[in-house]
């Protein structure tokens, strides 16, 4: 059996721009893995280079659409670019593959210089992300790619519409993502909440939950709560405050029951009584005034946890080994009320249940604090699920 990406990323730009190699180098560290960090948990997500003249030829290598299920091509524009024929065909030849809906690929063109939009005919009837802007620093660029592309990576993965995408063939049936923004009303970081959820309504194409203001008078607030978190990835403003509120509780269970991403904003200024427990297992950080690092931290998690799911269901369809669930987190102690929602009674009473989740592998001290609550399962990433097909 032939294994296929769940999504590829190809990053193209012309051999004569320097600058690409640093801009490729940092979305390949941003979505596939960080070469100085390379055990850290990513996005792992296969990431390919086009920059050098294939063979005899006066563009880089073709890509094959075949070998994942979708495709983000990312066509760094400059000068070099727009003057180059054989490039300017590449990229012709490129659309008119996406243009016929035979696959599920995407060109998102970066506008490096104002000249890229005269690079190709049909390249310039696409709405380009205009990088040309965003070039005060290194920083400011890096950041603006990472925000950007991450939330498109996420409508591609997720089949997602713009309002623009009027004639877009990919079938689009989800709805856009959505931040679910949990914050205690009881501390003054009830404020930093407001400021970021003006923020991403006035700054991103994101939609928001904020609790009462977007429930109508006379709903159920429980309900309308849990529909609001459920679908959604929620970011909780973890203040002073936060753990001794009862919703704000309820919210994060209910974040953590439905599988959805979860980001923690460290918002702590002088303690808490008490940490609630269920807040770990989750990515976090400090707040200070970083809206946009907090974005991009909480739709990465949109994409991993999608991106994931998908990986692990073809990596065990690839070995041929029935597992029992799939996680798109690391399994924990509260794994096991999911876990026994899910699996067939049957299952739960006897026998042994296999469940896979990403790399990479806990440690022992972890792995054995769950054996001690239920041996019965067996827990298991695409690295060490190989040692069961030879065991098989």
């Amino acid at each position: 059996m032939k294994f296929t990406s769940p999504l590829a990323i190809y990053i193209i730009w012309h051999p004569n721009y320097s600058e690409g190699q640093v801009i490729a180098d940092y979305l390949y560290s941003v979505f596939c893995r960080d070469t100085k960090k390379p055990l850290n948990k990513t996005l792992g997500i296969p990431v390919y280079f086009r920059k050098i003249n294939f063979q005899d030829q006066n563009h880089p290598l073709m890509i094959d659409f075949d070998e994942s299920e979708y495709t983000a091509v990312i066509p760094l524009i400059n000068d070099d670019f727009v003057l180059d024929k054989g490039y300017n065909e590449y990229i012709e030849k490129i659309l008119e593959e996406t243009d016929t809906g035979r696959n599920k690929a995407k060109v998102y063109p970066v506008a490096i210089s104002k000249s890229a939009y005269s690079s190709s005919e049909k390249l310039s009837k696409i709405n380009f992300l205009r990088a040309y802007d965003e070039m005060k620093t290194k920083q400011d660029l890096f950041s603006f790619l990472r925000l950007n592309l991450t939330h498109e990576l996420c409508r591609l993965l997720l089949e997602m519409k713009k309002a623009v995408d009027e004639n877009e063939k990919l079938s689009y049936n989800a709805p856009p993502i959505k931040l679910f923004i949990s914050h205690s009303k009881h501390d003054d970081f009830k404020y930093e909440a407001i400021k970021f959820r003006d923020y991403i309504n006035s700054e991103t194409q994101l939609k928001t939950f904020f609790d009462a203001n977007d429930i109508s008078y006379g709903s159920c607030f429980g309900d309308e709560i849990k529909k609001g978190v459920n679908g959604s990835a929620l970011v909780a403003f973890q203040s002073d405050s936060y753990s001794d509120r009862e919703w704000c509780r309820i919210e994060l269970l209910t974040a953590k029951q439905f599988g959805c991403p979860v980001v923690i904003v460290n918002a702590i200024e002088n303690g808490e009584k008490r940490t609630f427990p269920y807040m770990g297992n989750y990515p976090s950080i400090r707040l200070n005034n970083n809206f946009k690092e907090i974005i991009c931290l909480t739709i990465e998690q949109v994409l991993y946890n999608n991106y994931t799911r998908r990986l692990l269901d073809q990596t065990t369809d690839l070995y041929d080994i029935k597992t029992d669930s799939i996680l798109s987190s690391y399994p924990e102690l509260y794994s096991f009320i999911q876990l026994k929602e899910r699996i067939p009674v049957a299952l739960n009473e006897e026998g042994a249940k296999l469940v896979i989740y990403p790399d990479p592998p806990l440690g022992t001290e972890e792995t054995d604090l769950l054996k001690q609550m239920d041996s019965s399962y067996f827990f298991v990433t695409p690295t060490t699920l190989p040692s069961l097909v030879f065991i098989k």
